[in-house]
């Protein structure tokens, strides 16, 4: 799970994790941290949105253009 923390504390692996950091630890280790106020979990933002087509040539288009009555 990814974290924000909130407060400078420790995981139990010996490194201190500083304030403002964000880590990607054990659910359960994490869990513990947002419980007891030194953390916060981070939300996962949808994928940005485009306009661009992906895979299309102009060649594999076909348009069908009307014919005039002239």
């Amino acid at each position: 799970m990814k974290i924000k923390i909130i407060k400078r504390c420790s995981a139990g692996t010996g490194q201190s994790l500083e304030a403002g950091s964000e880590y990607e630890i054990h659910d359960r280790i994490a869990e513990k941290l947002i419980d007891r106020g030194y953390a916060e979990a981070v939300k996962k933002s949808a994928p940005k949105k485009t306009t661009r087509s992906v895979g299309l040539e102009k060649t594999d288009i076909q348009l069908e253009t009307p014919e005039s009555d002239d």
